[in-house]
């Protein structure tokens, strides 16, 4: 068997958890009408689990580059201007603080801070870095790392929904450390391995080659005393209007997983599975089987997003 090193925290203390072929997961993401097959080499991919950190990792790591991302961006639900996370995070900002946003998109987030804060962002999508500065924006077309290396430092440093994208993340979250000011804070948003997501099928952007990695709380934290922070709390949304309907039909699925209706794949094109959709989408029966879900496991009440605040 080959040796798999979990990319946050570098143990070889890893296991496999389930394989997926690789047409399965080009039929996926096809669907919602975007082309990875230039991405997945091999015939399948892997997801595993570190056993000292909590973290899920792909192998191989495969990665999207720029045309990948403009693929997605021509998806009206891709980008949002408004996201849960940025109104908390939002809150946590002072006023005259300067602040980096990594990944920073169009530069949306800056809408929701005071106009004193010194904004500045990082990101790689031409497109959006141009959208950034016709705004007036100070965004930059350059990696975390190389960024930090020039000695920038901020009183806050953020990144939402960039972590999970990244081949390396421990590299990534330490660069995002040092461009820290000493006593700054660290926001770092993820998709929520400890929510709904982790028994979500047929969920293909939760997967290669757009996140390559899945954060538990234990993982996030870990990473972040392994750079010396000793403050970290957990935020965890409540569950968007938008995700509402998918929230609620991962559970119904995950209740008749408990009974032994349903073994939950990754991806599953099984003709069990669509038969069971028509049980899930009667709305009584659904209604049923998500208060059963959430009573066996109230954990899965929260959303689809968890920010880790660090300093």
């Amino acid at each position: 068997m080959l040796e798999r090193i979990c990319p946050a925290c570098h143990a070889d203390d890893t296991e496999a958890v389930e394989s997926v072929d690789r047409q399965d997961l080009i039929r996926s993401y096809r669907q919602k009408g975007i082309d990875v097959s230039a991405y997945l080499p091999g015939s399948s991919i892997t997801l595993c689990h570190c056993n000292r950190c909590e973290l899920g990792f792909f192998d191989p790591i495969c990665v999207g580059d720029g045309q990948f991302y403009e693929q997605l961006q021509t998806q009206e639900w891709y980008y949002q201007d408004a996201k849960p996370e940025y109104a908390y995070a939002a809150k946590l900002v002072r006023e005259g603080s300067s602040l980096l946003e990594v990944g920073c998109g169009k530069g949306a987030f800056r809408a929701w801070l005071p106009e004193s804060v010194r904004y500045s962002g990082l990101e790689f999508n031409d497109e959006a870095v141009q959208k950034a500065r016709t705004a007036g924006l100070d965004v930059r077309k350059q990696p975390v790392e190389a960024h930090a290396d020039e000695g920038r430092r901020y009183d806050v440093v953020c990144a939402f929904q960039v972590l999970e994208h990244v081949d390396g993340p421990k590299q990534f979250f330490h660069a995002c450390v040092q461009a820290l000011k000493p006593g700054g804070t660290l926001m770092i948003a993820v998709p929520a391995q400890d929510s709904f997501l982790a028994i979500a099928p047929n969920s293909p952007l939760n997967m290669p080659p757009h996140h390559v990695t899945r954060w538990t709380d234990r993982a996030l934290t870990k990473l972040a005393h392994s750079e010396g922070l000793h403050k970290a709390d957990i935020w965890h949304e409540p569950v968007a209007d938008f995700h509402k309907e998918w929230h609620a039909t991962t559970l119904a699925y995950h209740a008749l997983t408990r009974s032994g209706l349903y073994r939950p794949r990754l991806i599953d094109n099984s003709v069990r599975y669509r038969l069971l959709g028509r049980l899930v989408r009667m709305s009584a029966l659904r209604h049923y089987l998500v208060r059963s879900a959430l009573k066996a496991h109230p954990a899965l009440g929260v959303g689809h997003t968890v920010m880790l605040v660090a300093s």
